[in-house]
């Protein structure tokens, strides 16, 4: 399916990809932007996970590239997340073939605020990175536990999924904001891979809106990833409540449809 990019629909969608890739690189979240956008403009419900995931696939990559040359990944808790990220992601996509995810969202409406409220009182949270102190096994255990029960979340219901991906990785592994949040774009990047072949090939995309979206989230993922690598905690922090409000009325407005 193709649609006319030179319309409110396209125009509309393109817009919400640029602002998607900016918050994606800065706190992830951006899906909470472009899907909304997507279903108001009336594009088709059963085209838009899909295309939504590779429109944002190559500016994904872009930012992880970004981390990477600066130095802000760390690189062996990515390594070991990513393959548990894997399994759970698809352990997670065969539960919401089984279980109604209303009950998840019930749980996320309780739980979410109280991150926030966590993250708010730990002002500190982030701002120094202190990866170095742990251990090997420690490392990979954690890692392990991130991927597979973050993975499983974003396979799941999906929102969010950068947001906790990044506060796990300061949180547990101690890492800075800014290193945590070059660590959830290289893992994210390099896992949705998987499934944005899967759409591909299940015909499930827009493929011209893709193309093009992905030009506008590429440019401002680039952004983005320079604003955070610049300005560290000072940007992240803002964007990071600011995605957590937007999760919470989306959560919120789903419960109620």
């Amino acid at each position: 399916m193709n649609i006319e990019l030179i319309s409110l629909q396209g125009i509309a969608c393109c817009l919400a990809f640029f602002f998607a890739g900016i918050v994606d690189s800065i706190t992830g979240g951006g899906g909470l932007i472009t899907i909304p956008v997507m279903l108001a403009v009336g594009l088709p419900v059963h085209y838009i996970t899909g295309t939504n995931q590779c429109s944002a696939w190559a500016g994904a990559g872009v930012a992880a590239y970004k981390f990477i040359r600066s130095g802000n990944i760390h690189l062996k808790s990515a390594i070991i997340t990513l393959p548990f990220a894997i399994i759970g992601s698809y352990i997670g996509a065969r539960l919401n073939l089984m279980v109604p995810d209303h009950y998840l969202k019930i749980f996320m409406l309780i739980t979410v605020p109280i991150i926030a409220a966590f993250v708010f009182a730990n002002k500190k949270l982030g701002e120094e990175d202190h990866a170095d102190e742990n251990s090997t096994l420690y490392i990979s255990i954690c890692s392990a536990i991130i991927g597979i029960v973050l993975g499983g979340y974003q396979g799941f219901y999906g929102p969010g999924s950068g947001l906790f991906f990044m506060l796990a990785y300061a949180a547990l592994l101690k890492l800075d904001l800014v290193k945590a949040t070059g660590t959830t774009r290289f893992v994210l990047a390099v896992a949705s891979t998987i499934s944005v072949f899967t759409y591909l090939a299940s015909n499930a995309v827009i493929l011209n809106l893709a193309i093009a979206a992905n030009v506008f989230y590429i440019a401002g993922s680039y952004f983005g990833a320079v604003l955070t690598i610049k300005n560290g905690a000072k940007i992240i922090r803002p964007i990071m409540f600011c995605v957590v409000a937007l999760l919470i009325i989306k959560i919120v407005v789903d419960l109620m449809v």
